[in-house]
């Protein structure tokens, strides 16, 4: 008798057959050109539904650490078949009784046949896809300045992160070109975020910063009036500016006095602004947002270094710290492509993106965020 602990047998039926034939077309179904036709043992139909091609591909799937891997893509050539048809042709033309309508039926039945079930094929296939939330990301690919963003593919840091696709994929696929293999995981890969080097020297800076200064004041003036209001508002500064979470209490203190000091109109409530957000910090609800989020910060880097069971250590290495410079060019290539994009939410998503990026400058590297373009500027 075979014996499963209930875990064990919930993973045995997980990924059955049929719950990864359903993982699987949900995947490829979300991709700007392809669905899943069919799937067998440990290869796939899929077709290419922009250019009507249909392809055999291989995949694996590793239940370790959840990623599907698709490859060897094969392009199907479909022809007719007509032999039958051709000696029903020639009959027709060497035999006295041959009727034209029984000719008609045979063309009908050799050749039309073929082709409705082709047409029926992809119609079933496509009926599975939901059109309206998918990305165009061929709209994307054809934006992109392969020449522009040549020395930009030299460098190490895009390198590395062209090869942490692979060994860290996101979680969905863009695009799928026919050739290079596809990797998706079907979890996040990504969860720690690597404080750059001069990130708590920029937070220390932050009362320099106009736009800083200008959402502290908002901050300052409503907290002396409202503390409810003020300490909600106060949520919102640390969460454009998180990197304050780095600061210890001294430093903290010395970056507020300063930002006071900078602003004309907070100067004479300086002494009580003080006190009152060093409550927040050390006491109140700031301090659990504080606690929460370095906690799992270090929570995370701690998970992503022990890896997996069963992991190669190439596989568990941190993601690599990308340079402000570095950021700063992977930015202003997206902005490039950016402003030749006609559909609006694929402008949006990349503006969302560019806004990431360019925030990492001040708080340091996010790889999610660093994967997410490199696989755009890779299409």
């Amino acid at each position: 008798m075979a014996e499963y602990t209930l875990k064990q047998f919930e993973d045995l039926n997980l990924y059955s057959n049929d719950s990864m034939q359903k993982v699987i077309a949900s995947i490829v179904n979300e991709s700007s050109n392809a669905v899943l036709v069919n799937m067998f043992e440990d290869s796939l139909v899929l077709l290419d539904h922009d250019e009507g091609t249909f392809y055999f591909a291989d995949y694996s799937f590793n239940p370790k650490n959840l990623q599907l891997k698709i490859e060897n893509f094969e392009e199907i050539s479909l022809v007719h078949e007509e032999s039958n048809f051709k000696d029903k042709v020639t009959q027709y033309f060497e035999e006295e009784d041959s009727s034209s309508i029984s000719l008609a039926e045979a063309y009908k039945e050799d050749v039309m046949d073929q082709e409705r079930y082709i047409r029926d094929l992809i119609n079933e296939s496509i009926s599975t896809k939901d059109f309206s939330q998918i990305i165009d990301w061929n709209e994307v690919k054809n934006a992109i300045d392969e020449e522009s963003i040549e020395d930009l593919r030299g460098e190490e840091f895009f390198k590395l992160y062209e090869g942490r696709l692979t060994s860290h994929p996101l979680t969905e696929v863009k695009l799928f070109d026919w050739e290079n293999p596809v990797v998706v995981s079907l979890v996040e890969t990504e969860r720690v975020g690597i404080v750059n080097k001069t990130a708590v020297e920029k937070a220390n800076d932050l009362w320099k910063r106009t736009e800083f200064k200008e959402s502290f004041k908002e901050v300052a003036e409503t907290l002396i009036e409202d503390v409810e209001e003020g300490t909600e508002l106060m949520r919102g500064l640390m969460e454009d500016f998180p990197q304050i979470f780095y600061l210890d209490n001294a430093d903290r203190k010395t970056l507020f006095g300063k930002t006071i000091l900078s602003v004309k109109d907070l100067t004479e409530n300086m002494d009580i602004l003080i006190q009152g957000l060093d409550l927040l910090f050390e006491k109140f609800d700031l301090a659990e947002m504080r606690e929460e989020y370095l906690s799992e910060a270090k929570d995370a880097e701690k998970e992503d270094e022990e890896g997996m069971e069963g992991e190669e250590k190439d596989e568990k290495e941190k993601a690599p710290e990308v340079e402000k410079m570095d950021m700063g060019k992977v930015a202003s290539e997206l902005k490039s492509i950016a402003v030749k994009i006609e559909d609006e939410d694929i402008k949006k998503k990349l503006e969302d993106l560019i806004e990431k990026v360019e925030k990492g400058l001040e708080e340091g590297t996010r790889p999610d965020v660093m994967k997410e373009a490199i696989s755009i500027l890779t299409l």
